[in-house]
């Protein structure tokens, strides 16, 4: 597949690679960096993908105007958008916002620190997955890695289950 993937960060992360720099690299004839080719899993890393949708409403798109944008960051986050303050989010496209990646040196320390970044990002004017995302960093049967194809129907089920409404201190 000549196609990067969405997930290709991951890959990134846990390997310490760019694999677009490495794709550019082979189509010009060149070989895989060395460091690349004998690369192992070096770390864990996550991705929340970042979408204009409405959990409430069974993942509706919500387009319109960002009134308030921050990203988060800090040792072990990456964020990859194109998102900010004022931009319109088109009701005919891919709903993607951004990419939100963490990585730790454990699968809980990942998840400590995916968590941390979801409570900082701050996405007003729209309805955005964050709170969704922030529910399943937060969920012991996760965490625990006790998960199966029904996971995300018994959380969004659960008494337990609550969309973090993102504070207004900054937006302020």
């Amino acid at each position: 597949n000549t196609r990067i993937q969405v997930e290709h960060t991951i890959t990134e992360e846990v390997y310490g690679c760019d694999l677009v720099k490495e794709q550019i690299r082979i189509a010009a004839g060149e070989r895989l960096s060395p460091h690349v080719a004998r690369a192992s899993p070096r770390l864990h890393a996550i991705q929340c993908r970042i979408n204009a949708e409405d959990p409430a409403t069974n993942f509706q798109s919500s387009p319109g105007r960002i009134a308030f944008y921050y990203a988060p960051g800090g040792r072990g986050i990456r964020v990859d958008s194109h998102a900010y303050t004022g931009y319109v989010v088109p009701p005919y496209y891919d709903s993607l916002i951004a990419k939100l990646i963490a990585v730790g040196a454990s699968r809980n320390s990942t998840i400590d620190r995916m968590r941390r970044a979801l409570d900082e990002y701050y996405i007003t004017g729209i309805k955005t997955t964050v709170g969704f995302h922030g529910a399943i960093m937060r969920s012991m049967e996760f965490r625990e890695g006790k998960y199966d194809t029904g996971f995300v129907e018994r959380l969004m089920n659960s008494d337990k289950f609550e969309l973090i409404a993102t504070p207004g201190r900054l937006h302020e």
